[in-house]
């Protein structure tokens, strides 16, 4: 068994609210981003452009994520809506992995699920 002291230094720590719709949050915020002097770009959709939301009639809410400029790296999420927790966690892995927003952009999901609204949030960058 490999054991060794781990803690959240350089780790990135989600969290979830369970209200209704969750709150999912991960990474950096505008005002974090701004401190830190990074030049990012924000995607922002209503959950009423999400095709699952609106099939569930869950369509509350809005999704938003920051994105380096740069480097097209996701910085930050935070995911008012429908399962926001579970999308959530699918940026935060993005995020692990350094995979630029352009790859979720351009990604083909299964239709109609939650994950799809990825293609549609980043869609929204210019």
């Amino acid at each position: 068994m490999h054991r060794k002291s781990l803690s959240v230094k350089d780790r990135m720590v989600p969290y979830v609210l369970f209200t209704d719709p969750q709150l999912g949050r991960i990474g950096l915020s505008e005002k974090e981003a701004r401190a830190e002097n990074i030049d990012f770009e924000i995607a922002k959709i209503p959950m009423n452009y999400v095709a699952r939301a609106l099939e569930l009639d869950r369509a509350s809410g809005f999704m938003k994520a920051l994105v380096n400029t740069e480097t097209k790296q996701i910085l930050g999420a935070a995911i008012l809506g429908v399962e926001g927790g579970e999308i959530m966690a699918m940026l935060q892995i993005a995020m692990m992995g350094k995979v630029p927003y352009t790859v979720l952009r351009d990604g083909i999901f299964a239709h109609p699920t939650l994950a799809e609204s990825l293609n549609t949030l980043f869609s929204s960058l210019p």
